[in-house]
């Protein structure tokens, strides 16, 4: 989600951060797309679907159709490929000293009870006062001493756990 929009919901919800107003919201939303939307197509779904038919056919005209083939996946490009656009968001993101933050990476840090999140968009960190840095925002709030990779969660994209920034630097 881009932070734009994020921010403007958790302004309109009146909660300045995503809590449970928010995450209702967006359930709402959701839901209604869903049923209110058309499935998109699948075509590993219908490969799987004509493959299970031709299974129940007789020996003989399994014999006389020609055999099919899937293509293989092909590799996605890694950041060094130079192919832009090419590859997965996930290849792109930033760079924090020795631990790399993909694209969609979204970053929350907790002071005096309330939260400020940052999300890593087209290789930069976003928060709602715009582009940042760690140590920027972990001392948006408080004194300005606080060491970003203690104050720092991180939500990786596809992970519905946040980790310390300090456990994730230690695991790579």
């Amino acid at each position: 989600m881009p932070s734009k929009v994020f921010c403007a919901l958790t302004e309109h919800t009146g909660e300045g951060f995503y809590g449970d107003k928010t995450a209702a919201a967006v359930s709402a939303l959701i839901q209604q797309w869903i049923a209110t939307t058309p499935a998109a197509r699948c075509p590993w779904r219908e490969e799987q679907d004509e493959n299970d038919e031709s299974n129940d056919s007789t020996a003989s005209q399994a014999s006389a159709a020609p055999p099919q083939t899937v293509p293989a996946p092909t590799a996605a490009p890694g950041p060094a490929s130079g192919a832009a656009g090419s590859g997965p968001e996930t290849s792109r993101g930033y760079q924090w000293k020795q631990l790399f933050l993909p694209n969609g990476t979204e970053l929350r840090t907790i002071y005096g009870g309330r939260s400020i999140y940052a999300k890593v968009e087209d290789e930069q960190i976003i928060s709602v006062n715009g582009p940042t840095t760690p140590s920027r925002l972990a001392n948006t709030q408080g004194c300005g001493t606080r060491n970003a990779w203690r104050a720092i969660w991180l939500r990786l994209p596809g992970s519905a756990r946040w980790q310390r920034a300090a456990d994730c630097r230690r695991q790579d």
